[in-house]
């Protein structure tokens, strides 16, 4: 069957694309740095779990975190969702269905992953043991999700696979058949562990500057798993390069401007990421990583684009504006950050345990 024949007609939408593209990549933008930290952090605590025979109070501390990053990280993920929806609906529908199981699965994997982080938090806290099995545990529920999630991405940008519905109409339709499905996936674990150990590195100069004699140690630690996980990085971009479909791989290497400056900004920003890393250097090494997730998106959109560019454009969707709609979505996305930063300013400590004095 011929895929074009299998898409959905794509709906009105209520301002130009452009606007919605970029409230995608800010939004995504700000998702994406939670969802690293908290699925870095994660499979760092398994890592170090493993190596240290007692449970530390920086483990402790790394352990407290994932709830709440978790919490964001599902909270804000909303957003680019929706904005996914509005630009490309007719295909994350799709592709949604085709593979529902496992994208349901990732509702559960998550909860459960959440609950057990409350359960590592106060366990550790209380400096009874070091929870390997239960990071263990939150480890593979996360890497589930992110997996499942770069299923949904490549299925999403891949109408020619639909046809396999009419082989497999379970809803357990995958998209391990692509080739570039792992290097995607493995370049997004590897950014996770990167990000991660960035945030390692920035309790650990939390801790120094509480006069911890351990914080510099936790600062080295934290940087060598950024630096060494961004030079992985390498590796899995290239190998997702050479992965990707020739005409969209020749886009990337000289044959469009836009696409070819993004790869070779990735790059660079990449390399002195990693160069600051390994010199110790952690505000400049944190900069141009944040700086490289940024140009990685807009990367991601010129791929999006460039898969669905036989079959869509969303520049060509039909707009009906509705000024009242779009102004009433910025007024409360105004105060939806208020109350995020008011929180995050005014955060409510545990309460202590019944019989123990002190706060």
């Amino acid at each position: 069957m011929e895929p074009s024949a299998m898409i959905p007609a794509a709906e009105a939408i209520p301002a130009a694309p452009w606007l919605f593209r970029c409230l995608l990549d800010l939004t995504f933008f700000v998702h994406i740095l939670f969802m690293n930290t908290m699925l870095g952090l994660t499979l760092l605590g398994f890592v170090r779990s493993l190596r240290s025979p007692q449970a530390t109070p920086a483990l402790g501390q790394q352990a407290g975190m994932i709830p709440n990053l978790t919490a964001l990280t599902v909270n804000i993920g909303v957003a680019p969702l929706l904005f996914v929806q509005v630009l490309y609906g007719q295909f994350l529908y799709v592709s949604s269905t085709l593979m529902g199981v496992y994208w349901f699965g990732v509702v559960l994997a998550v909860m459960g992953a959440y609950g057990l982080a409350y359960r590592q938090k106060y366990a550790l806290h209380a400096g009874n043991e070091r929870g390997t099995l239960v990071w263990g545990v939150m480890s593979v529920l996360m890497l589930y999700a992110s997996l499942v999630q770069s299923h949904n991405a490549v299925l999403l940008v891949r109408p020619d696979m639909w046809a396999g519905y009419f082989n497999n109409p379970s809803g357990t339709m995958t998209a391990w058949s692509d080739a570039t499905l792992l290097p995607r996936w493995l370049h997004f674990v590897t950014a996770s562990l990167a990000i991660g150990g960035l945030a390692l590195a920035m309790v650990g100069r939390r801790r120094t500057r509480h006069h911890d004699p351990h914080g510099e140690e936790l600062v080295a630690q934290g940087l060598a798993w950024f630096g060494w996980a961004t030079l992985a990085q390498f590796l899995g971009g290239v190998w997702w390069l050479m992965a990707l479909p020739r005409p969209v791989m020749l886009g990337f290497m000289g044959g469009d401007p836009l696409a070819t400056g993004l790869l070779l900004a990735g790059i660079a920003g990449a390399g002195a990421a990693a160069a600051f890393a390994f010199m110790r250097r952690l505000m400049p090494a944190a900069a141009c990583g944040v700086a490289t997730i940024a140009v990685m998106i807009a990367m991601r959109g010129v791929l999006r684009q460039f898969y669905l560019e036989p079959y869509f454009d969303p520049a060509s969707l039909p707009v009906i504006p509705e000024p009242s709609t779009v102004a009433m979505f910025f007024g409360c996305f105004a105060v939806s950050l208020a109350v995020v930063w008011w929180a995050a300013k005014h955060p409510v400590k545990d309460a202590p345990a019944s019989g123990v004095k002190g706060a």
